[in-house]
């Protein structure tokens, strides 16, 4: 059962129905592209890094030890409260300040070709047991392309689908991949790599992904990549910065930010994806915590 009220929703820290927990991350110090994305999961800090580091093309899901810590509540349910970030960038006052997206990683596919040129690359679905879904906790999500090795050239790719309603054989949009200096960087550009996409485009009026069968490039990246399916649970602007213990922290209060408080599922695997506004994020820090309430 969710708040009847916002007077309950305020009234959960006063009841001891809540969580507050920290993260740090550190991105490796491989430059990065201005306006395209990073995975911060991918990097190392608190929780540990996650490299995606399975079976090629088999769909594994993203370990608990690689989210922020999160209490079991069930049958009670859960929502983000409170998210305090601070950055820090060597290279620039500014670099450090970007977009921030605080995803649930549900599936992934790992070591995807990105050189396999005309060859149609199958992916295995049978996470665990073939009788449990493999997608957990929702019935799709959205798909990042993470670079799993620095990568060389301009691809580019497809993939075959099942939607949101459960529709298999859809093919998605073409996507270009760009050339990268090192893992966790997200891959999908449009055209030659001057505009860089989140989330992957699906087909026409598609608007989730339960499971990938296949991906097919016709040009050659150069590297590696997983496909990984997020449920994008809340975003906002990291707009300061924190150099010489000097500066301040960005403080989102979910009520207010995001119209109302997300609600986070038992099991859920938090952790970040971020697009560097203003330069690298080489090297750069992410510091902070976030609070839940549950009723």
């Amino acid at each position: 059962m969710g708040f009847k009220n916002l007077a309950a929703y305020a009234n959960a820290d006063n009841l001891g129905q809540c969580w507050l927990t920290g993260f740090r991350k550190t991105v490796a110090s491989a430059a990065t592209t201005t306006n395209a994305w990073i995975d911060y999961s991918y990097f190392a800090g608190s929780p540990v890094a996650n490299f995606y580091a399975s079976a090629p093309a088999v769909a594994a899901r993203v370990e608990s030890d690689k989210g922020i810590r999160l209490p079991t509540v069930s049958p009670k349910t859960q929502h983000l409260s409170k998210l305090n970030v601070m950055t820090a960038n060597t290279a620039s006052a500014v670099n450090a300040r970007q977009r921030l997206v605080l995803c649930d990683y549900l599936l992934y596919y790992p070591f995807i070709d990105t050189d396999a040129v005309g060859e149609e690359q199958f992916m295995q679905n049978t996470v665990d047991d073939p009788l449990i879904p493999s997608i957990p906790r929702y019935t799709s999500g959205l798909v990042i392309a993470v670079g799993q090795s620095a990568a060389s050239t301009v691809g580019t790719f497809t993939f075959n689908y099942t939607n949101q309603d459960g529709v298999a054989g859809k093919i998605s949009q073409a996507h270009s991949t760009f050339v990268i200096a090192g893992g966790g960087q997200v891959v999908s550009a449009n055209g030659v790599g001057a505009s860089y996409n989140p989330y992957l485009l699906l087909a026409a009026g598609d608007t989730g992904v339960q499971s990938i069968q296949s991906v097919t490039f016709t040009g050659a990246g150069g590297g590696l990549m997983a496909l990984v399916i997020v449920k994008p649970l809340f975003n906002g602007y990291v707009t300061q910065e924190c150099r010489a213990a000097l500066g301040a922290a960005d403080e989102f209060r979910t009520v207010i930010d995001a119209a109302g408080a997300p609600q986070i599922k038992d099991g859920a695997v938090l952790n970040f994806f971020a697009e560097g506004t203003q330069g690298s994020l080489a090297s750069s820090q992410l510091v902070g915590f976030l609070e839940t309430v549950w009723n």
